[in-house]
Parts: structure tokens; sequence; C-alpha cells
């Protein structure tokens, strides 16, 4: 890495595995669970930004909140304790005295903010059973990084339980679609905030962050045997039945039921639900944008179906 690839944030997602692999060197191998290897990833791109925006408060603050949303992971914190010290001293000899000042001040914040006392994750509830209890888990973890993340899941859940019902699925595929639906963004744990929030459209740079957060739900779902099950719809809910969704470009004959009706209730309740960059859509002029995209983005029949339910309310 070259000093003028501090002026170009897209080198950094080029090299994220590189620095990645620096930043998570001083946790040893038995404790880079899951969770601290996509933290490692998000930490790196979250430093680069602090670093080109000479922002170092806004990294201190993510990492704050990342240490309250994994207090139940004692690796966490020195993670990010360590990981400051291995890029900050990967990085002195190929920056100016100016920037080398800049990773001492970023080491400073984040070292004074992962000391902070944490209180653990409460306990699920003793009335779940063992899958909810794993998926409610997740959620509560979720909902420490980004409550309006973790409000719009359990909303697209209530969505998808109502859209499955309508088009007369059983109530086990009912239960293991909203199960999706509740599951389907918990790949944004390790997405910075700045990126969920931005009142902008985002660059090039943070697309490629944000849609990793596809195939980062997927393995923490994959993670445990409990949540298994809901893999392919957390890591396929952005295909479309053109081809010309993300991650793996999909098309129609591909895309499993449960997938295209949580990818309905997803998109249905973003549109009506509170968003920093945008106001809230009235559901009338939702279930137009719906209708405007049936049969390329969304399935005609689920889209029939969130219409008369809508309608009906």
């Amino acid at each position: 890495m070259s000093t003028d690839q501090f002026t170009r944030p897209e080198a950094f997602v080029e090299a994220r595995d590189d620095l990645t692999a620096i930043a998570v060197s001083s946790i040893p191998p038995a404790e880079r669970s899951l969770i601290v290897q996509l933290l490692a990833r998000s930490f790196v791109q979250a430093y680069a930004r602090a670093l080109l925006e000479k922002q170092p408060r806004t990294l201190a603050d993510w990492v704050d909140r990342m240490c309250d949303a994994h207090a139940d992971v004692p690796a966490v914190p020195r993670l990010f304790e360590g990981a400051c010290r291995s890029l900050e001293a990967f990085m002195e000899r190929r920056v100016s005295e100016g920037q080398r000042e800049q990773l001492q001040a970023i080491e400073r914040m984040v070292c004074q903010v992962v000391h902070r006392p944490r209180v653990g994750l409460p306990t699920a509830s003793e009335s779940l059973d063992e899958t909810d209890a794993a998926i409610n888990s997740l959620v509560m973890r979720l909902e420490r990084v980004d409550p309006l993340t973790a409000e719009h899941s359990r909303a697209v859940a209530a969505w998808c339980a109502r859209l499955a019902r309508r088009l007369a699925l059983s109530e086990r595929e009912t239960l293991h679609i909203a199960r999706c639906g509740m599951l389907h963004d918990v790949g944004k744990i390790a997405t910075p905030v700045d990126i969920l929030h931005a009142p902008r459209n985002l660059t090039t740079g943070e697309w490629v962050i944000m849609r990793e957060h596809a195939i980062a739900g997927e393995q923490l779902v994959l993670n445990s045997t409990l949540t298994l099950d809901y893999g392919a719809a957390v890591r396929s809910h952005h295909e479309r039945l053109d081809g010309r969704g993300y991650p793996d470009g999909m098309h129609a004959r591909e895309i499993p039921l449960a997938v295209r009706i949580v990818t309905v209730a997803d998109c249905f309740n973003a549109m009506i639900g509170r968003r920093p960059y945008r106001p809230t859509m009235p559901p009338g002029l939702a279930l137009e944008e719906l209708a405007n995209h049936s049969g390329t983005q969304f399935d005609p029949e689920v889209v029939k179906a969130m219409r008369e339910i809508v309608r009906k309310r």
C-alpha cells in the first residue's frame, strides 16, 4: 500500500483482505470467531474512512457501539485495540508526518473506548424455543448496533407471515418464512452505521460494503445448526427475477418462494418505514412501486398478495 492510496477510499476495499489479516493478527486463531472476523473487516474500512476524512471520533464512536453490541465476546475489544496498533505499525512508514499523527490520534481514542465497562446481552426468554432463542440473540445484537434495522426486521417478519398465509402456505412454512424475514438483515451487524444511514447516495466503495451484508448474514446464520435453514433467504433476499440482483445474479426459476416473499416484504416495509435519507412513503404509493417492478424484480403473485393484504387493512 502506497501513500497515495490514502486519497482513494476504494483502494482500501481492494486491499481489505490483506489489511483484515493484519487487523486480526493479535487475536489467537482459536478466538477468531465469525463475529470477530466480520468486525475485523468492517474495522479496516471504518479505520480508512476515519483517516481519509480526518475524523477519528467517528471510528471511536463506531468501536464503542460494537463493543456494546458484542459485550459478551471478550475478543472484540482486544481485536480493536490490537488492530489499531497493528495497522499503525504497518502504515507508519508509508505515510507523511501529519498522517502519522492521525494514526496516533485514532489509537488513543479507540483505546479509551475499548476499556469502558460494558453490560452483556440479556439472556433470551425461557418461553422461546431454542431456534427462536438463537434468532432473538442475533436480533438483539443487531438492535444494539442499529435499532432502526432491528425494528425493520421485526416488521418484515410480520409482513412475511401475512403474505405466507395469504398465499395459503402451511403454518410450518409460514413460521419458516417469518423467521427468514426476521434474520434477513442480520449481516448489517458489522456494517458501519454511517453507511446504513447515509443521507445521500452511496459511493461505489460504500455500495460494495453495503452489499456484503447478504453474505455476512448468511455466514452468521450458517454458524449455528439452529439457524442454518435460513441461510438461503438471508443470502438471496436482494436477488431479482430478471437476474440483476446480488450477490449471485439468480434468475426467476432459481429463487425459492420463501426468498421471493422476503424480498417483497423487505422492499415494501423499507418504503413505508422510517429512513434517515427520505420521508416515509404512503402504502398506496409503495404498492404502485411494487407493481411497477412486478415480473422483473418481484414475483407477481407475491405482489398481488401484498396488494390484497394492504387494501383489506
